[in-house]
């Protein structure tokens, strides 16, 4: 009985071993975090009484240490500070610096060290903790409380950059006279203006008084070396005249003149010396004013024989990019002395040619009665565009502008048809001498261009048959259609007739022209208009080429002259 008690009382004694280890098994851990927290609830107790009424160690504002100064010491350190900033230099490639208040700047240090003193002593106990730990161990840096006007920051950095922004200066060669002088190259400046911005706002925050400058140096393409070496080059070429010869004749380009031939410039990033023609061509005036020789065009006559052809003659010219290619490969080479090269130079019309083309056989000629009207300027202005047109070449292919020709004329006034009326102006009759050589143009077959018929009816020429000239507005244009030169003949004949002959080589047409009234009535102003059809016929050996309408025309009655009151007419 006895051991089985003892079995029982040791059953017992386990069983109250195993109930404690199970309890330290279930509340083991919640109690040693209990401790824990009370561990730290009496550090935190205890760091607050230590540092109580002080900024907790290792906190900075901006550049100043703060950490172990109670409120007030900060609030006089960091007045200290901001009163010895006075403003942000800027390091760069000039010596700049802002003030606090150009800046429009100004620090709340109250406010900035109710933001230190804040460190460690906000939030939770674990984010108050993790603050002190980081300011023990590597220190917190508070941002001061700052009131910084951005807009006239940007003003001043702006302001700063027309200073400060420069283009690079290219390495170059001055050429004056017969002397090469070196332009040295320089660098030039860009501020980022933002960036710049950026560093001195950065600054103001840090309550640092050190920035950089941001900005790009910028580099010449040209440098100082390159500019050395292109005007050795140019010195080089300079060193002596050029002399030009021909035979026995020389003309002479001296140093001076070569070195304001030079065209030094950059090219493919490089300097490059070589020739300036066009002011090389200048020196050589002097050589082509002796040595060219103007061709002489061969031309027509007209005598009694008909057509004969006056000779033309071959000149002479300098080959002047032949010449001043030599001149620009041979300059740089030392080369001094040049050849004249010279050529013959023939006329556009040959005397062979102006043969060839001869023209041989009137092709179509015309006459008007110019006694109709006894006014001695009209007239004289029909002999004067007479004169000018008779002898007039037109070469195959060409077309012919009467206006060209005589308006460059002076006339007297007489009787011009203008407005619907018979007025008065300087020119009167020259579109008669127009007329008289259209039909002849039209009879010798060639290609009218251009040709306004009058206003009304004409005493000296058939109706259709006419046409007016208007300087600067009308014109009469008619293309030579041949095979050769056609020569005009005009003149104001003795007889009483304005006479107009086409000459040229035969081309076998034959033309003929006539007129037919068509409609004769009033207009809705009552005055009387006639219509008129041009019919033209051309055959060439017989065959008809052309047979039908070649013009419409439509005529007005003119309104009665009305001088002017006191004037001449």
């Amino acid at each position: 009985m006895a051991g089985v008690r003892r079995k029982k009382g040791a059953r017992t004694a386990e069983a109250g071993r195993e109930s404690s280890s199970h309890r330290r098994g279930r509340y083991g851990f919640g109690g040693v975090a209990i401790l824990l927290c009370a561990a730290v609830s009496v550090a935190v107790a205890a760091d607050h009484w230590a540092n109580a009424g002080e900024v907790y160690g290792g906190v900075r504002v901006g550049e100043v240490e703060v950490g172990g100064k109670t409120p007030g010491e900060a609030r006089e350190a960091l007045g200290a500070h901001a009163a010895g900033l006075r403003g942000v230099r800027l390091d760069g490639p000039r010596d700049v610096s802002f003030s606090t208040e150009e800046l429009g700047a100004s620090y709340d240090i109250a406010a900035t060290v109710e933001r230190a003193y804040a460190v460690g002593r906000r939030g939770s106990v674990a984010e108050r903790l993790s603050e002190r730990v980081g300011a023990a161990v590597g220190g917190v840096r508070v941002a001061p409380v700052v009131d910084l006007e951005e807009k006239r920051l940007g003003e001043r950095v702006e302001a700063l950059a027309e200073k400060l922004d420069a283009a690079p200066r290219e390495g170059a060669v001055v050429v004056r006279g017969a002397r090469a002088e070196v332009v040295e190259a320089r660098d030039g400046y860009r501020l980022d203006v933002a960036a710049t911005a950026g560093n001195i706002e950065r600054a103001v925050r840090r309550m640092s008084g050190e920035a950089r400058l941001a900005g790009e140096v910028l580099r010449p393409e040209i440098s100082t070396a390159e500019a050395r070496e292109a005007a050795r080059e140019a010195r080089r070429a300079m060193s002596g005249g050029l002399t030009l010869v021909h035979g026995e004749r020389r003309w002479t380009v001296p140093p001076a003149a070569v070195g304001a031939s030079l065209d030094i410039a950059p090219r493919g990033g490089a300097l490059r010396v070589s020739l300036d023609r066009e002011a090389m061509l200048a020196n050589l005036a002097e050589v082509r004013a002796a040595l060219d020789v103007e061709p002489t065009e061969a031309s027509y006559s007209l005598d009694g024989a008909g057509v004969s052809v006056i000779p033309g003659r071959a000149g002479r010219r300098v080959e002047v990019e032949e010449l001043l290619d030599r001149i620009s490969s041979g300059l740089f080479a030392g080369e001094r002395e040049y050849r004249v090269p010279v050529a013959a130079d023939e006329p556009d019309l040959t005397t062979a040619e102006a043969e060839r083309l001869r023209p041989t056989a009137v092709l179509g000629e015309y006459k008007t009665d110019y006694t109709w009207d006894t006014d001695p300027g009209r007239r004289i202005n029909m002999q004067r565009a007479s004169d000018a047109l008779n002898g007039t070449a037109v070469a195959p292919g060409e077309t012919f502008s009467y206006n060209a020709i005589t308006e460059p004329l002076d006339y007297e006034e007489a009787k011009v048809i203008e407005n619907g009326r018979v007025e008065y102006a300087e020119g009167g009759g020259l579109s008669q001498v127009s007329s008289t050589l259209y039909m002849a143009a039209n009879l010798a077959g060639l290609e009218i261009v251009e040709a306004h018929p009058h206003y009304a009816e004409l005493p000296y020429i058939r109706p259709g048959f006419d046409t007016t000239v208007w300087f600067g507005a009308l014109d009469l244009r008619f293309r030579n259609n041949t095979g050769g030169y056609i020569l005009i003949e005009q003149w104001q004949g003795g007889d009483g007739y304005n006479h107009a002959c086409i000459w040229g080589r035969p081309t076998g047409k034959e033309v003929a022209m006539r007129s037919e009234k068509v409609f004769s009535g009033e207009d809705t102003e009552g005055r009387l208009t006639t219509r008129w059809v041009v019919y033209k016929t051309v055959t060439r050996d017989g065959e008809v080429l052309y047979d039908g309408i070649f013009r419409r025309v439509t005529y007005k009655e003119l309104a009665p002259y009305e001088p002017e009151q006191g004037g001449g007419g």
